[in-house]
């Protein structure tokens, strides 16, 4: 009974921090003027938290959210299936930085298709799995899709600071 109510609490918990997210990037998209651009530190300031971690919530709010085009389009998330997984309080943050840093880490000629399917499926696995686990699975799916990895000269030199 107490490992259930503890499921039940961090459910509430994940739920919790994706209605602050949600409430973050309102304050972003909605252009107030008091703002004057600076959202990650107007945000710093009133919910004391560093900067850093304030333009950390604006850029997880930028995935997670729908966006909206210049002509007012809605278009889906960035990480559509990561973010539905969010929003229902199945995913921490620790499961989200996993999935970020893995799609983060794909070369750029990964076919996009392959790069939504393999967000879903690891957004899948992480509703299973705890974020160490899907780490590790998350690795494995990168050795699968990029058997060669990122090692030509132009990586190198990007990680270098060379260009």
């Amino acid at each position: 009974e107490r490992l259930e109510a503890l499921d039940r609490l961090e459910t509430m918990r994940r739920r919790s921090a994706a209605v602050s997210l949600d409430l973050v990037g309102s304050v972003n998209r909605s252009g107030d003027a008091a703002l004057g651009g600076v959202a990650a530190k107007v945000i710093a300031d009133v919910i004391r938290v560093s900067p850093r971690e304030a333009r950390h919530r604006l850029r997880d709010a930028g995935q997670l959210q729908p966006r909206t085009t210049l002509t007012g389009d809605v278009l889906p998330p960035d990480l559509p299936a990561t973010a539905k997984a969010w929003e229902t309080g199945l995913l921490d943050i620790e499961h989200l930085r996993t999935i970020q840093s893995f799609l983060r880490d794909l070369p750029e000629d990964i076919h996009p298709d392959t790069v939504s399917k393999a967000e879903a499926f690891l957004a899948e696995k992480a509703a299973e799995l705890r974020p160490d686990q899907l780490a590790k699975v998350a690795d494995r799916l990168a050795i699968t899709l990029n058997p060669d990895g990122r090692f030509s000269d132009d990586y190198r030199a990007a990680q270098r600071g060379f260009q």
